[in-house]
């Protein structure tokens, strides 16, 4: 069990140093409800400045994800085993001083440009905000009319919220749909595709995934979806085509295996 340290608080004359930006009150544990974020989860980070390519430092981040983060600093977890430990280089977020880096979570980081992509890892006791992707679809409605009825990922999502709820899956937007629901910032483009993750923790059969797959196929946008299992995540179009071998997206790389709910590693992909 992971022991708070308390922190000096700030007296009320006493000028803050990063206005503007969110503060971690209660610490680490309750702003991601206890549990370890896991992929497609979105983290907003209290201290973006600790974010690293790598645990123990090396090559900086990029200069266009320097500032994206300074005026918007959410991040992506990106499928790939957490790291648990300090850094060796010790690294202490300079909005908390008193926090530590007790694990480090894998994160992405995805610009305006297509080619503007990065990857790293976020210490835990930096996140002030976590936002899993069935958090998502309630905060529709916080986005601006234009967005909402305009952009055709974001017109279409309670039509695919419809579908998607009458086989009794846990589901939410992820890529570019996930992050403009959870930070406000318009990120979804006019030709983007609605991206779904679909929570099945228990086998789902290969017909309801053909049926589910042609009425999502019905929607006036290219939907992609991805049925998440305990062990990783398989694309519901490959599955719903019967396939004796798939390809199962794990936090340790691709697999090829024959059943994505008791998967038996063929090789790896």
């Amino acid at each position: 069990m992971t022991t708070a340290v308390p922190r000096r608080r700030r007296r009320a004359d006493e000028p803050d140093e990063h206005p503007g930006r969110p503060r971690r009150v209660v610490g680490p544990v309750p702003a991601m409800d206890g549990r370890t974020p896991t992929a497609h989860d979105l983290l907003l980070l209290h201290c973006p400045s600790s974010l690293r390519r790598t645990v123990s430092g090396g090559e900086p981040l990029p200069a266009w994800a320097r500032t994206l983060l300074r005026g918007n600093p959410w991040v992506t977890v990106r499928r790939a085993p957490a790291i648990a430990g300090l850094s060796p280089a010790r690294v202490h977020c300079t909005r908390d001083g008193s926090a530590t880096a007790e694990s480090w979570i894998p994160v992405a980081l995805h610009g305006p440009r297509p080619d503007q992509r990065a990857a790293g890892y976020a210490p835990r006791s930096a996140v002030a905000l976590t936002l899993a992707p069935e958090q998502l679809p309630d905060r529709l409605e916080q986005l601006p009319e234009a967005r909402r009825l305009g952009v055709p990922a974001l017109a279409v999502l309670p039509e695919a919220a419809a579908v998607v709820e009458s086989y009794n899956l846990s589901w939410g937007p992820i890529g570019a749909v996930g992050c403009e629901l959870a930070t406000g910032v318009p990120t979804t483009a006019p030709g983007s595709p609605l991206r779904l993750l679909l929570r099945s923790p228990l086998p789902f059969s290969r017909r309801d995934a053909l049926l589910l797959r042609r009425r999502l196929h019905k929607l006036p946008v290219r939907v992609e979806a991805e049925l998440e299992t305990r062990h990783g995540a398989v694309s519901l179009a490959e599955y719903s085509t019967s396939p004796q071998v798939l390809t199962l997206h794990t936090p340790d790389g691709p697999e090829l295996v024959g059943d994505p709910w008791f998967p038996r590693r063929l090789r790896s992909a």
